[in-house]
């Protein structure tokens, strides 16, 4: 794989490795750090890149288990290092109105908080499924589970965020 093959291929995956890896560790610059981590990595075995018949999968794979050893060598943080940028609007919502983009940002933390509280596995698999647009498959590639495994667990976890956010606005 030459230089362009890789820009091609790889790069256009760093925004969705950004966001997976921004979810598993809450942190804005421990995030950007995992992405230039598996550049450098995915770079290093460009040679070996023919062999990998999804990229995609392989690159999430990998940030992954970065994530995954970054947790493992951190102490517990607790904090709440939110990126601002994910408010972003539509075309048509170049200049939202104030009060709907209130509203909206306080969806988004309300939705960003019960996702925060299902398990580790229901948010990883949700985060692939309905923030990245993964398929099934994709994901089962990714996380080594069984296809059943990840329907179930998408499906309880959907059903919580759908009966946490009817309880809190019905209040």
């Amino acid at each position: 794989m030459d230089a362009n093959e890789f820009k091609e291929k790889v790069l256009p995956v760093s925004q969705k490795i950004y966001r997976y890896a921004h979810r598993l560790l809450g942190n804005v610059h421990d995030a950007e750090d995992v992405v230039q981590d598996i550049w450098m990595k995915l770079w290093d075995r460009r040679e070996q890149m023919a062999e990998v018949k999804n990229i995609e999968a392989f690159a999430f794979r990998m940030t992954r288990n970065l994530c995954l050893d970054k947790i493992k060598l951190k102490k517990p943080q607790y904090y709440d290092d939110r990126d601002e940028t994910r408010y972003r609007f539509d075309e048509a919502d170049r200049q939202p109105d104030p009060e709907r983009s209130l509203e909206l940002k306080d969806t988004m933390e309300q939705v960003n908080h019960i996702i925060g509280s299902l398990p580790e596995q229901q948010q990883t698999l949700l985060q692939l499924r309905d923030i990245e647009g993964m398929e099934y498959e994709e994901i089962a590639v990714i996380t080594g589970l069984e296809l059943n495994t990840i329907r179930v667990n998408i499906s309880r976890a959907r059903k919580k965020l759908r009966d946490s956010l009817t309880k809190i606005y019905q209040a």
